[in-house]
């Protein structure tokens, strides 16, 4: 009986072990800053049609895989920024909880590990997987390095974070009309321009001693600030907009009246930093958006699939 809780105090000390060890790969992944991403996948994936339950899944677990190894690469690329970045500075790569070979060996097994997926799956969604990987790489790549080109930075930003997304989830239909992609996605990419934008203010003095010309390190962070504000009610008025020129059914008017009181309290921290555009209102700002936008993507995503589960009743 000894023996028997010997072996399993070992058992359960070693997989305590195993999980230590794995740990900071997990947190190198930064799946809490791709949640909005994955809201663009997840109603690309039904915004048209339904795909079987099996090819969902297979196709979510490929763009998680992706996500996380554009993220494995990016802190592998600005590992020597991220040091003298105050946030920044206790991820694993920078902190040293991960060697740089050893993340970039954790991306590459990442980016096998999507397209063997892909592969298995449906091979039309290759080349949207591919545009994908390849954007988010020259983002962070040392050449042609996006985010160092202003405008370019927060452009690339808003395509790969929002429009790319939701085309990896529409991809697995035959047959979707290219401008009505980008027409669902406007809002989207929009939002993720501003949010782009919000972080660069964060990361001002860093990117600006690393000599990363960022929009924010070039215009300032004052006009970065209003620049983002821009993006965001472009973001919020494009959904009214298609709705006033017959593009969307006025019956889908309640969705967007249920997510309005949703932004007062992003938009109280978004006037703080206007007034003073400073890492811990960023910080505030972004609390808050996570906050209450993670309830407001929600919210859209049930809305999105309750519709199309009544439709293809009647």
């Amino acid at each position: 009986m000894v023996v028997c809780k010997g072996e399993a105090s070992m058992s359960i000390l070693t997989v305590f072990k195993g999980f230590c060890w794995f740990r900071p790969y997990i947190e190198v992944c930064r799946v809490e800053s791709w949640l909005s991403w994955v809201f663009g996948f997840a109603l690309g994936t039904v915004f048209f049609s339904f795909p079987s339950l099996g090819k969902a899944i297979a196709i979510f677990f490929a763009f998680s895989f992706a996500t996380a190894s554009i993220f494995v690469l990016n802190q592998y690329f600005d590992r020597q920024a991220d040091e003298k970045n105050i946030i920044k500075s206790n991820l694993p790569i920078a902190s040293g909880q991960v060697s740089p070979r050893n993340a970039l060996t954790f991306s590459c097994l990442l980016i096998i590990s999507c397209f063997i997926l892909v592969f298995m799956t449906d091979n039309h969604l290759s080349l949207p997987f591919f545009l994908y990987l390849a954007l988010w790489s020259s983002y962070s790549a040392p050449f042609p390095r996006l985010k160092a080109v202003p405008v370019i930075d927060f452009l690339t930003s808003g395509v790969g974070a929002g429009f790319l997304p939701f085309f990896i989830g529409v991809s697995h239909q035959p047959s979707v009309s290219i401008s009505l992609v980008i027409l669902a996605t406007t809002p989207l990419t929009l939002f993720h321009c501003g949010a782009h934008i919000i972080q660069t203010i964060g990361d001002y003095e860093a990117d600006r001693e690393a000599g990363i010309n960022t929009f924010v390190v070039k215009y300032g962070r004052k006009k970065g600030v209003i620049i983002a504000g821009l993006m965001f009610l472009s973001a919020f008025l494009s959904p009214f907009t298609c709705l006033f020129a017959g593009l969307v059914s006025h019956e889908h008017l309640v969705l967007f009246i249920t997510l309005l009181p949703l932004s007062i309290h992003p938009l109280l921290h978004f006037r703080h930093l206007y007034k003073n555009p400073c890492l811990s209102n960023v910080i505030s700002l972004q609390k808050s958006v996570k906050k209450y936008g993670i309830l407001a993507l929600v919210i859209a995503w049930t809305y999105v699939l309750i519709t199309k589960l009544v439709l293809a009743d009647l």
